[in-house]
């Protein structure tokens, strides 16, 4: 006599099970990269067997919480309205909005995905966008023009890297870092010093 099957997981369910497992291992894994995927299955209200059906190792779950950094950032410069404004502004607004996802996925930051080529590669076509500001703001005369606009998107996407790998030592706001960033940056590469 054939043994009876399990009953299929709604596709709905397959959906919120990956959602809240991607956001707890967001979570867990920004405060200690060295969690284990028991504690992620814990922090989602989920077994470690759901986990694994979701993601077979930790190499995939590390995978998709990148995928979801690179999605997410990609939806958070469609709404900086990068059209509006000056591109000194754009860029403010760039750096603060992309500063606030910053710590959500700062495991990805913390394990050296900008050594990998397909995730800088990634990264470039997200950041395509920012290096169309640049251009428009060297063209309106804000931003020096004898500074290649993908090396000032470089740096500006280096100084958010390097502030979200220092978040646990530092003792600003995401507000100030935002802003430490963005004067850090600007005092590079503006043609003379912003207005506040």
């Amino acid at each position: 006599m054939p043994s009876p099957k399990q009953p299929a997981v709604p596709r709905i369910d397959v959906e919120r099970h990956q959602r809240a497992l991607l956001a707890a291992a967001a979570d867990v894994l920004a405060r200690d990269p060295d969690s284990s995927m028991a504690d992620v299955a814990q922090a989602a209200n989920l077994t470690r067997a759901t986990l694994y059906r979701h993601f077979s190792n930790r190499q995939t779950l590390l995978k998709a919480i990148q995928a979801e950094a690179l999605t997410r950032a990609a939806e958070t410069l469609h709404a900086c309205r990068l059209d509006d404004g000056s591109a000194l502004e754009v860029l403010r607004r760039v750096i603060g909005e992309l500063g606030k996802h910053g710590m959500r996925f700062r495991i990805i930051l913390m394990k050296a995905s900008d050594s990998s080529p397909r995730f800088l590669t990634q990264r470039d076509q997200v950041l395509a966008p920012v290096v169309e500001v640049v251009k428009r703001g060297q063209r309106e005369g804000d931003i020096r023009s004898d500074l290649s606009p993908d090396w000032i998107v470089t740096a500006m996407a280096s100084l958010l890297i390097a502030a979200v790998r220092a978040a646990p030592t530092t003792k600003h706001s995401d507000v100030d870092v935002a802003e430490l960033i963005f004067q850090t940056l600007v005092g590079g590469i503006a043609t003379e010093k912003p207005k506040n």
